[in-house]
């Protein structure tokens, strides 16, 4: 029964290529199979939250809230895209200086979503700029 369970969902991730398509992206990544690793180098459970959030885009930001009518909108409040996560990371004009610090400390040639949400050696930034921004505490 269990085997079956299994090759079910094997099929119904292969084939719905409309879900959990930021998941998706991340497990083709090179870090995709590090987890325990990955989580080693977070300072609490709180910081693995927020980057599984991240991770599959079930997280604090509008283009997920708006979904659930639990926002009036999709964009985010700098008025320049979507509050995704990429935005969030990458283009937010809200968190500009935070950005630029954090910029500094990854590099700017690390400056992927993927790479930012996968790499042991730049999680610790990653979650520094979560928690310096606080937009995801709200």
């Amino acid at each position: 029964m269990r085997g079956i369970s299994k090759q079910q969902w094997h099929k119904a991730w292969r084939e719905n290529t409309k879900t959990a398509q930021t998941l998706r992206r991340i497990m083709k990544g090179k870090y995709a199979k590090m987890g325990p690793m990955l989580y080693n180098k977070m300072p609490n459970r709180n910081a693995a939250t927020k980057i599984a959030q991240q991770w599959t885009g079930h997280c604090g930001l509008n283009n997920y809230l708006f979904r659930f009518d639990l926002k009036n909108s999709s964009y985010s409040q700098c008025g320049y895209g979507k509050e995704t996560v990429e935005h969030y990371f990458i283009e937010c004009q809200n968190y500009r200086e935070e950005r630029k610090k954090f910029k500094r400390e990854v590099g700017a040639g690390k400056m992927r979503v993927v790479r930012l949400l996968e790499d042991p050696e730049l999680i610790k930034y990653t979650v520094e700029y979560i928690c310096t921004t606080g937009r995801l505490e709200r």
